[in-house]
This record gives structure tokens, C-alpha cells and sequence, in this order.
């Protein structure tokens, strides 16, 4: 009976839902790469530049699944998304440059800062049905107008000449003798923001916002607030990104609006996420792998062409939502084991 009893439960774990279709293999491949992740700063020897890049890709990856929140679960195209950036960054790096409080206290206004715009933004473009093409060209005017704000107030912002950030080797201020530190800091953000995007895509609240991008109609019909679902996506999404852009002023110790709310930036957000494959929660992360490190080789080829990069950019997504509209991760969709790891 005991012998039954513990082939009964062993074969109760395995069906759990999830665990027998993705397999050990894929949480051990997981495990793996997350373990290679972290040892890379101090397994090998590495540059330091090989280490920015890491944090560049973890600090792309997690705008991009951010963005797909709002953009692949609620399929609303935020084109202004480097807005929240900025919005995280200069709210941290101004309470700190001028009233000497600590960016990790700032991280938090940063957030509540951009869920607020977030929300006195989105709610009359969500009660008064602006969708699609007018939604994107909403969040376009958003983005632009904040460029223009933290441009015009110099003496305030530092306008387009930026502000540098005063170093002081105190972990209190957001600030370490060893660079490696924002590695593992923006790893903590990446991790955090993919588990969020995991959770949610399994939840009431995911389902919703689901429904809402599917048929607005029939979900409404259905009892959902096409509302909520909208603005609890884009709020979230706002959060997220304020709290990367905060940590992005922090690394870089400088601040101007080209570096962190440029409509190039809101660009190369949507163009992760729709390339790894904005409707899975590992779209961003593999969008990320891929173009950053293609964008920091254009970047230092086309030196003598400013803008060139940008151009590219444009002509991918293009191909992209022609030919592969559903990202590199949408290929397994239909595949009943991949569509579960992918979380399609």
C-alpha cells in the first residue's frame, strides 16, 4: 500500500501543470544559463566593456518585457515607453543632485512619479476608446512633450547640455568602487521584472488584458473592464521602466533627455520586445541577446554616420512585423511543449 501510495504522489508531481510538458531538461538549461549569467563578470577574465554590454542586454531585456505587457498582453503599442525612462531616471538623479537624498529612495518616487503620469495619461486615452493607431501616436505626444519639458528647463534639468551626477563611493547613494556591482543590481531588476511578466501571464489579471487584446467586445461582454485591464498594464509597465531608468543614471553618472528618453530609445524598447516575441514573457530577454550586442557593433561602425543605427532599426522592425510579425519566440507557438515553456 505504501509502495502505491508513493507511486500515486510521484506521478501527481509530474503532471503537474507545466512541469511534464516543459520537462527537467529546460529548468536545467534555465538553471545553467542563469548560473553562467551570474559567474560571467568574475569566472573569466573579462573587459569591462564585454561586462557593460551584459548590463546593457539585462537593462534592454527588462524595457522590453515591460513593454510587452502593455504592448503584447494588452496589445496596446506604447510608442513612448523611454518617456517612463527618463521620467525614473531624472526623478532619482535631481532628488539626489539637489536635495542630497538617496537614489534608492528616489527609485521609488521615480515609480510612483511615472505610475501616476502613467495613470492621469492613460485613463482618458482608454475611457474614450483612443486604440491602435491613435493610442500610439497618443503616447508618441506624451513622449515628446517630456523630451521637450526636461529640455526646456535647464536650469532645473541641465536641458540638452545633461547633468553629471556627483560620485561618491557609498552603496547608500546607489554608488560602488566596484562597477561590477550594477551587474548583479541590474540582474536583480531583469530577474524580478521576467518573474512579474511570468505571473502575471498566468493570472486573472493576464487573461484579462489577454481577452482585451483579442476582442475589446466580446471581453467587455464578458464582464471585464476593458478600462482596468488597459490602464493596470500600462501602469505596470510604466513602473517597471522608471525603476530601469533609475538604475541607468546611476551607471552611467551622466544624464541628458537623448541618453534616456529619446524617441531612438522608445524605438529600440519595441523592437526587443516584437523580436524576441512581445506576447512571451522571454520575448524582451531574447530580443535583447540579439540586438544589443548587434547595436554596440553598428554604433562603432557607422561612427562617421550618426543616425545610421537608428535607420537600421527602422528597416528591421519593418521587416520584422512584415515577415515575422510574431517575433522569433512565435515560431513555437504551435507547439504544445515550446508554447508552454515560452509561455505563449
Amino acid at each position: 500500500m505504501r509502495n502505491k501510495k508513493a507511486t500515486s504522489e510521484a506521478s501527481s508531481i509530474l503532471t503537474i501543470p507545466g512541469l511534464q510538458s516543459a520537462g527537467w531538461p529546460a529548468f536545467l538549461g534555465i538553471a545553467v544559463i542563469l548560473i553562467g549569467i551570474l559567474a560571467f563578470p568574475v569566472a573569466f577574465d573579462v573587459r569591462f566593456y564585454f561586462v557593460q554590454v551584459g548590463i546593457l542586454i539585462m537593462f534592454y531585456a527588462t524595457l522590453g518585457t515591460a513593454w510587452g505587457i502593455v504592448g503584447g498582453y494588452a496589445g496596446q503599442h506604447s510608442i513612448g515607453q523611454a518617456a517612463f525612462v527618463g521620467i525614473g531616471a531624472y526623478t532619482s538623479t535631481l532628488l539626489y543632485m539637489k536635495l542630497d537624498i538617496s537614489p534608492w529612495i528616489g527609485l521609488i518616487a521615480g515609480m510612483l512619479l511615472s505610475a501616476l503620469i502613467a495613470a492621469v495619461i492613460g485613463y482618458p486615452l482608454f475611457r474614450y476608446g483612443l486604440k491602435g493607431d491613435y493610442f500610439a501616436l497618443g503616447t508618441v505626444a506624451l513622449g515628446l512633450i517630456i523630451f521637450e519639458i526636461t529640455t526646456s528647463f535647464s536650469t532645473i534639468t541641465g536641458g540638452s547640455q545633461g547633468i553629471p551626477l556627483k560620485y561618491e563611493e557609498n552603496p547608500l547613494n546607489f554608488q560602488f568602487p566596484n562597477r561590477t556591482v550594477y551587474y548583479y543590481i541590474i540582474f536583480i531588476i531583469w530577474i524580478l521584472t521576467v518573474f512579474i511578466s511570468y505571473k502575471l501571464r498566468r493570472s486573472r489579471a493576464g487573461f484579462e488584458m489577454l481577452a482585451v487584446r483579442d476582442d475589446e467586445i466580446a471581453a467587455a461582454r464578458g464582464g471585464i473592464s476593458v478600462l482596468k485591464a488597459k490602464l493596470t498594464a500600462f501602469i505596470l509597465a510604466a513602473v517597471i521602466s522608471a525603476a530601469a531608468g533609475t538604475f541607468f543614471a546611476q551607471f552611467i553618472l551622466f544624464l541628458d533627455p537623448s541618453t534616456v528618453m529619446s524617441l531612438g530609445i522608445s524605438v529600440q524598447i519595441i523592437l526587443v520586445a516584437v523580436l524576441g516575441g512581445m506576447n512571451s514573457y522571454l520575448g524582451g530577454t531574447l530580443g535583447a541577446i540579439i540586438l544589443i550586442p548587434v547595436s554596440q557593433l553598428l554604433a562603432s561602425t557607422f561612427t562617421e554616420r550618426p543616425g545610421t543605427d537608428i535607420a537600421l532599426y527602422g528597416v528591421i522592425l519593418i521587416v520584422l512585423m512584415l515577415f515575422m510579425p510574431n517575433g522569433i519566440l512565435g515560431l513555437f507557438r504551435n507547439s504544445p511543449k515550446w508554447r508552454k515553456i515560452v509561455g505563449w
